[in-house]
């Protein structure tokens, strides 16, 4: 990833009026999904530069990849940029050389807020067991690694966001 590139928008929303406001914000990048329509849509041009992993990690193979931007589209979660630099798809990969190295995604330890943590959503409890529990606000976001992608509802009942950060 060079400067300049755009993997993970973030997105914001405030409810109410001082001094009771409401802020949320919500990341969204790929939910890498096992049905990805950008993949289905690659594939159905015969370009296949969109790769799935056998463990549901979606990534653009950039030597396959013509710069059509017809996959762009076609995400539910508007997780594919273009890059004009290189005339290339661009999106989150997980930091799969990483994941592959033992390491977390670099988005994991470079948040500057320590908001972010990856793995298994029932490691992630068993590690934090005094964490207060949320009622019906629990969003878990991203839980769907390798599964369908959620069109209906891609904020996780978050109210339609207003992007905040460009």
């Amino acid at each position: 990833m060079e400067l300049g590139e755009l993997w993970n928008r973030v997105y914001g929303s405030e409810q109410g009026t001082l001094p009771q406001v409401a802020v949320r914000v919500l990341p969204m990048l790929c939910h890498h999904c096992g049905n990805a329509p950008c993949k289905a849509k690659c594939d159905s041009l015969g370009f296949r530069a969109l790769v799935q992993r056998s463990d549901g990690i979606v990534y653009i193979d950039a030597a396959r990849c013509t710069g059509c931007q017809k996959c762009l589209p076609t995400c539910p979660y508007k997780a594919l940029s273009f890059n004009a630099k290189t005339n290339k798809a661009e999106k989150c990969h997980l930091c799969m050389h990483r994941l592959d190295a033992g390491l977390p995604p670099a988005c994991v330890i470079t948040c500057l807020a320590i908001t972010r943590e990856f793995g298994n959503y029932d490691t992630l409890r068993a590690k934090h067991p005094n964490a207060k529990a949320m009622g019906d606000k629990v969003r878990i976001l991203y839980d769907n690694l390798g599964g369908e992608p959620n069109h209906d509802g891609a904020t996780g009942g978050y109210p339609s966001p207003v992007e905040c950060h460009h």
